[in-house]
């Protein structure tokens, strides 16, 4: 399984690195505090610096230049990415720290409707817990009787759906794992060696 840490520059719990980018203690500060993904940002950063300033390696000036920007490209004031802002996947699907499920999944492609509760769910739901939200509402339909024409029924889904993302538990259990993790069955427990 993959080192997990809370990354400090994309403010988000992502994969960390396989070890350490190199001895002593920065190198483990950014093991420990940040993620694979913000970590290649800072390599392809590294590319600009050089070629831009013109830098030289075996300079010592430049070699401290270059640690002061990775600094602060990391951890300084202005290191987190903007509010809004979503790491995209390997393959260039948006992700999302989903609140449901606990876990950094692909997002959805738009917010599912207008207005602040559809842009809440577009920046902080997986397609997966979106996909579960669905099935849960039709059992919420059938089992309650609702006629979507009525307005009451409409605002109770409402109701419904914000408790199953953001209410108090609902947070999958520490022991689910969604369907095609590899070690767990999806929708339970994952099974104990």
């Amino acid at each position: 399984m993959a080192h997990m840490v809370n990354c400090v520059k994309l403010g988000l719990q992502l994969p960390g690195l396989e070890k350490p980018p190199f001895p002593g203690e920065p190198g483990q500060r950014i093991f420990d505090n940040i993620s694979a993904q913000a970590w290649d940002m800072w390599k392809e950063q590294q590319v600009i610096l050089i070629n831009h300033h013109g830098l030289v390696l075996a300079d010592p000036n430049a070699r401290k230049f270059l640690a002061d920007e990775m600094e602060d490209f990391l951890f300084g004031s202005g290191a987190k990415m903007p509010a809004g802002w979503t790491p995209e996947g390997g393959d260039g699907v948006r992700v999302v720290n989903c609140v449901k499920i606990g876990r950094v999944l692909p997002g959805l492609e738009k917010p599912p409707f207008a207005g602040e509760l559809g842009q809440r769910i577009f920046d902080n739901v997986s397609q997966q817990a979106w996909e579960m939200w669905k099935e849960h509402q039709v059992i919420l339909i059938n089992h309650n009787g609702l006629v979507l024409a009525d307005p009451n029924a409409r605002q109770f889904l409402v109701e419904q759906m914000e408790e199953f993302f953001f209410g108090e538990g609902a947070k999958m259990p520490e022991d689910w794992t969604p369907a095609g993790t590899p070690g767990g069955k999806g929708g339970g427990p994952a099974r104990k060696k």
